[in-house]
């Protein structure tokens, strides 16, 4: 689940299988994106089904509208071989955004990139918005969950029929949390009370008993653990898993500049390949942005995620949660996902 100026890398943050990959097979797969970021330098086609244009690297700049959550979008921007990849062009990043207000920069013209989560994703394209992915940020799922307030005497997810769970928005991340932990439970979502409300206001509401569980993720979800007499519930490693993050640009960016994309995949992915052996570049993101000692020892629990590219695995992976949001309800038919991705890889 940002935008991008002149000389300013804006980063926007914030995201499974059906057929889960492997820890195994993740690692496997981020070598092998490695080895075709590689190659990228030796080619100048488009990827997938975007990129006839070349960049005209000389003067042009990619403009990155991060998030307030420690994606390797927004962690980029303290890293020099970010601006490396893309020289002789330039990156710029602006910052931070909620996901919201980052596709607005991105639309409005200001911004070039954002990250979002795949289920935003899905819901965009199915909106025929003009969005193009082209990197998955994949992590196992432990960092997404529904946590029961204190004092509500919720135990079990089907103690939540009849009361409230806080999400973000219908749809959102938060949406899915609900709708797929349910459904893995053999649960009927609709006996619950959903609550919209923005992640700003997550904490407050959950602390002081005005909702009686929240699903959500990332920090918010670190918050709501470290809160005394929480509980949590299920967490989205427990249910199988799709809604991860993804790192978006437009589609007339994607078009014009496939070269600065293709480099801003490669820097991706060494910032992934740093973050297994640095995993202070996330938890020291988070104490950048406020987090308190507490939650950011939760954050440091989580999984490191890695980058993965959308390659048939990561295109079959968007499809089946995109089949999801249809069986929920979330949108009313598969949009064509296919001409809306990049891989990079190649």
């Amino acid at each position: 689940m940002p935008s991008r100026h002149p000389i300013t890398i804006t980063l926007i943050i914030t995201i499974s299988k059906g057929t889960m990959m492997t820890r195994t097979n993740h690692t496997i797969a981020r070598k092998l994106a490695a080895l075709g970021a590689a190659a990228l330098l030796l080619s100048s086609t488009a990827c997938s089904a975007h990129g006839n244009a070349s960049a005209n690297t000389d003067t042009d700049t990619m403009r990155v509208a991060y998030l307030s959550t420690a994606n390797y979008l927004t962690t980029l921007k303290n890293e020099q071989f970010a601006q490396d990849e893309l020289a002789p062009a330039t990156v710029e990043f602006t910052g931070p955004y909620n996901p919201a207000d980052a596709r607005t920069a991105v639309q409005s013209g200001n911004a070039d990139a954002t990250s979002t989560g795949t289920g935003s994703f899905i819901n965009l394209i199915a909106q025929d918005q003009p969005w193009v992915a082209f990197a998955i940020e994949y992590y196992d799922g432990d960092s997404q969950g529904i946590v029961a307030a204190p004092d509500s005497g919720v135990e079990t997810l089907e103690d939540l029929y009849g009361k409230t769970i806080a999400i973000d928005s219908k749809g959102a991340t938060g949406d899915y949390i609900v709708h797929q932990a349910f459904a893995n439970a053999g649960l009927d979502a609709s006996q619950v009370t959903e609550v919209e409300m923005s992640p700003s206001n997550f904490s407050a509401a959950f602390s002081s008993g005005q909702v009686d569980a929240i699903a959500t993720f990332d920090q918010n979800l670190a918050s709501a653990m470290a809160t005394p007499g929480a509980k949590l519930l299920v967490n989205a490693k427990e249910y199988g898993n799709l809604n991860v993050s993804i790192h978006i640009v437009s589609q007339s960016f994607a078009d014009e500049h496939p070269d600065l994309v293709k480099a801003m995949y490669r820097a991706l992915v060494k910032e992934s390949d740093k973050a297994q052996e640095h995993p202070e570049i996330i938890t020291d993101a988070y104490r950048e942005f406020g987090a308190s000692d507490e939650i950011v020892d939760q954050v440091a629990k989580f999984d490191v995620p890695e980058i993965l590219p959308i390659d048939a695995d990561g295109l079959d992976m968007l499809e089946q949660q995109a089949q999801q949001y249809v069986d929920f309800g979330f949108i009313d038919a598969l949009p064509d996902v296919k001409s809306h991705v990049m891989d990079c890889t190649k």
